[in-house]
C-alpha cells in the first residue's frame, strides 16, 4: 500500500478515535486503540492492497499470523492479550469504517480472537504482611504521611493505580467515608467505601501533609503529590512506594499496586463479603471478572481439608506399604 493511502488510512483512524471520545471512551482505551492501528498500518505497508477498500478476509488471516509471530519491544513473541488488542482494534475500526459508509463489508468480520489465559492474581499478601507494609513509612515525615495515607487508601477502597494518582481531594469525603472514582476502566464512574482508619490517615495528610510538600509549588489538583509539588506517576506509586515498603516489611513476594487491590479483594472475600459487593468496589464490568479470586482460595481451601478432612488426619493414615508377595489389591 501506497503511502498516501497509508495517510488516508491514518487519517480515518484519528476520526475514529475522535468519535470514541465523543462516545465516553477511556483515555486508556484511546491508546490501546491507537496502538492495535498503528501495528496495523505497518503490516500494510508491506502489503499489495492499493486502497483500503481492497483489503480482504484473507488480509486479515494473514494479519492475525503476521501478530502471531511478531516480537515485541524485549524481542520476545507478542502475548495472547496484546495480539487480541491489537486485533480487536482493527475490528473496531472496520465496524466503524462500514457504519459511517467508508466501506461496504467488514473484512475483519471471521477473525476469531486468541483465547487469554487468565491467570491467578499475583503478589497477594496476607493480613499480617499487609499489616507491616502498612506500618512502613515513618509518618513523622510529610512524605511518609503522604505514602501511609495513599497505601492505606489502596487497601481500603481497592484503587487501582491510575484511579488513586487521579483523584481529587474533593474525590474524598473522609465524614462520610466515601470516595468517588471518576472515569475508571471503561470510562466510567463510581463511588466506593472508605474504611475509618484509611479516612484518618488521609484526613491527616491533607491537613498536614500536604501543604508542606507543596510548598511553595503550584497546586497541581490531585489529591497526592510528588515530592516536588508535582502530580506522581506509575512508577513512583508502584517502585518507589508499594515495593519499596513491602521490602521494608521483608514481603518476598512480586508485590504490585495492583497487587494491594488483589489483596484488599482476597481479604474481603476471606471476611465471608458476597462477590456482587467486591464487584462493585473493584468497579468490574461483569461478575466473571470478580471470580478469579475464588480461585485465590484454593489454598485455604487445602488447610481446611487437611484440618478437618478424616482422610487427612495423622492418626488415621493407614500403612501404605505395598500388599505382600502375592497378595491382591483386591479381591
Amino acid at each position: 500500500m501506497n503511502e498516501q493511502e497509508i495517510g488516508r488510512v491514518r487519517a480515518l483512524a484519528g476520526e475514529f478515535v475522535r468519535d470514541r471520545r465523543t462516545e465516553g471512551y477511556a483515555d486508556r482505551t484511546e491508546e490501546y486503540i491507537k496502538w492495535g492501528v498503528d501495528y496495523f498500518v505497518e503490516f500494510l505497508r508491506k502489503r499489495d492492497e492499493e486502497k483500503l477498500e481492497s483489503i480482504t478476509a484473507d488480509t486479515m488471516h494473514k494479519y492475525q499470523m503476521h501478530l502471531f509471530n511478531q516480537l515485541g519491544r524485549r524481542g520476545e513473541p507478542l502475548g495472547m492479550a496484546s495480539q487480541a488488542k491489537a486485533l480487536m482494534s482493527v475490528r473496531v475500526l472496520f465496524r466503524w469504517l462500514v457504519r459511517r459508509g467508508y466501506m461496504l463489508a467488514d473484512p475483519s468480520s471471521g477473525i476469531s480472537l486468541p483465547r487469554r489465559k487468565k491467570p491467578l492474581p499475583r503478589g497477594i499478601m496476607s493480613r499480617r504482611e499487609m499489616d507491616r507494609v502498612l506500618s512502613a513509612p515513618d509518618v513523622d515525615t510529610p512524605l511518609g504521611l503522604r505514602d501511609r495515607a495513599m497505601l492505606e487508601l489502596m487497601y481500603s477502597s481497592g484503587l487501582r493505580n491510575n484511579e488513586v494518582r487521579s483523584l481529587t481531594i474533593a474525590d474524598v469525603n473522609t465524614a462520610e467515608g466515601e470516595v468517588r472514582v471518576k472515569n475508571g476502566k471503561g470510562g466510567v464512574d463510581r463511588v466506593v467505601p472508605l474504611g475509618g482508619i484509611a479516612a484518618k490517615y488521609v484526613e491527616l495528610y491533607i491537613r498536614e501533609a500536604r501543604p508542606a510538600i507543596l510548598g511553595w509549588h503550584e497546586d497541581p489538583g490531585v489529591l497526592f503529590v510528588g515530592r516536588f509539588g508535582g502530580k506522581m506517576n506509575g512508577t513512583t506509586v508502584n517502585r518507589w512506594i508499594v515495593q519499596r515498603f513491602a521490602g521494608r516489611a521483608g514481603v518476598k513476594k512480586p508485590v504490585t499496586a495492583h497487587g494491594v487491590r488483589h489483596t484488599c479483594a482476597t481479604h474481603m472475600l476471606k471476611g465471608r463479603a458476597s462477590l456482587r459487593h467486591i464487584q462493585r468496589l473493584l468497579g468490574h464490568r461483569s461478575l466473571e471478572s470478580t471470580q478469579v479470586y475464588l480461585r485465590v482460595e484454593v489454598g485455604d481451601l487445602k488447610r481446611e481439608l487437611k484440618r478437618c478432612h478424616p482422610r487427612e488426619r495423622v492418626h488415621v493414615v493407614e500403612d501404605l506399604r505395598p500388599p505382600a508377595q502375592g497378595g491382591k489389591l483386591w479381591n
